[in-house]
């Protein structure tokens, strides 16, 4: 049982990377200085889908951790 989770665990981690590496920057970077940054942007459902799944792989992460940790499998 610990091993199944274990390469659960492993497989939601490397989600939450690939998630988080596939997001479009948004922050304006230097590019604020000058006033060149677009501060109002649409999202693209692409951007949307990629957070929310960030945060719904980083939740399972967690829970995962806890199960874990908590009765020692």
């Amino acid at each position: 049982m610990r091993t199944v989770l274990e390469i659960v665990m492993a497989v939601v981690a490397v989600g939450v990377i690939v998630a988080i590496l596939l997001m479009s920057p948004k922050g304006s970077g230097l590019g604020a200085i000058s006033g060149s940054a677009t501060m109002f942007s649409a999202r693209k459902s692409r951007d949307v889908l990629l957070d929310r799944l960030a945060v719904v792989l980083s939740i399972v992460f967690m829970s995962l951790s806890l199960v874990l940790v908590v009765f020692k499998f």
